[in-house]
């Protein structure tokens, strides 16, 4: 299978992700720590619950209920999300929040049964790849939200290398991967 590697635009990237296609993405160092931050990500467009049953039943062979966490820009999260009671990082993936109502209906693949959902919140200073994309995807589909899941297959270890990435790629069949500056793919 002829695989095409190409520069990208972001709003390109973004097009494609409002398209419905999932990509896999590794820019720059990978994150230390138990989630896939941005660095190391499958993302798609949090809108379409196709996407979530795609990830979880044939990308990451899990159970269908098993919940995707949603990346969101920081000037989004109060549109979304409810605060927490207390001063805590969103950052990092690691506190649930609730949802408010537009989630339900707008945001359905990041949904936990409970109305919660695990986010992690970007702006321009914590990682600019993420934002930029984000900033760039909510031109297309007014959300500035994505579904971000680690980059790895079933049972096996987040991607850490090119080559990683490049195996993994293919054999989850996502439908394109960013390679810092290159986009490959051979189904755009």
């Amino acid at each position: 299978m002829i695989q095409r590697i190409s520069d990208y635009t972001y709003s390109s990237v973004a097009n494609y992700l409002h398209q419905g296609f999932i990509g896999g993405f590794v820019w720059g160092h990978a994150e230390a720590g138990p989630r896939a931050l941005g660095n190391r990500s499958i993302l798609a467009d949090a809108r379409s619950i196709q996407n979530k049953d795609r990830i979880n039943g044939y990308i990451k062979n899990r159970m269908a209920f098993q919940p995707l966490a949603p990346v969101c820009l920081e000037e989004d999260f109060d549109r979304f999300f409810e605060r927490p009671p207390c001063d805590i990082s969103l950052e990092y993936m690691l506190f649930a929040v609730k949802c408010k109502e537009e989630v339900m209906t707008k945001l359905p693949a990041i949904l936990h049964a409970d109305h919660t959902a695990r986010v992690q919140v970007v702006n321009q200073k914590r990682n600019p790849n993420l934002h930029v994309l984000l900033t760039e995807f909510k031109k297309y589909s007014g959300v500035g939200v994505l579904i971000n899941t680690s980059f790895n297959g079933k049972g096996e270890p987040i991607v850490n290398t090119i080559e990683q990435a490049y195996n993994t790629y293919r054999k989850l069949d996502l439908d394109f991967l960013i390679i810092d500056k290159f986009l490959i793919s051979n189904k755009l």
